[in-house]
């Protein structure tokens, strides 16, 4: 009994280096090819305005994968290849901007707009919720209603 446990203990040893491992080695540096695919997803296509130049099969588009292909093959970093990018295009050609400056804006308004929500419906629920007072005439009816309750007789159910 006790082996059993020490084999299938031996075996999760095994499973768990060899899902390391795989892991590890599938997860390495990626390649210029992917490198190069990753770079074009930042950028936005300045034909197509919406779409990046990996997705744009504009003139335009394929020019610029050629240039990110060039630069990698060149040795520059991705950081030097975005900015190759910015200072030639502006701004806009990132479709993931960093937060500062007017782009900031773009990155806070959508939580400011979550949280102006979630207030205003946290004190909408407590408003609607708030109890309201009864006026004096209800409170003495309901008071003389439950001490008639009290002091009547107690009424036995008969089958």
């Amino acid at each position: 009994m006790r082996s059993r446990w020490v084999q299938a203990g031996l075996v999760g040893v095994i499973l768990a280096a060899l899902t390391v491992v795989v892991l590890g080695l599938a997860s390495g540096d990626p390649g210029p090819q992917d490198r190069a695919r990753e770079l074009e997803q930042q950028l936005r296509c300045p034909v197509c305005n919406s779409v990046s130049v990996s997705e744009s099969m504009s003139d335009t588009a394929q020019a610029m994968r050629r240039s990110v292909a060039e630069q990698i093959a060149a040795g520059r970093t991705d950081q030097q290849i975005l900015d190759y990018f910015r200072d030639r295009y502006g701004q806009w050609v990132l479709l993931d901007p960093p937060a500062r400056g007017s782009t900031l804006l773009v990155w806070v308004l959508p939580g400011l707009a979550g949280l102006a929500g979630a207030v205003v419906i946290l004190l909408w629920s407590r408003h609607r919720h708030t109890p309201k007072e009864l006026p004096p005439e209800t409170r003495q009816k309901v008071a003389s209603e439950v001490e008639r309750m009290r002091t009547a007789p107690a009424v036995e159910d008969s089958p």
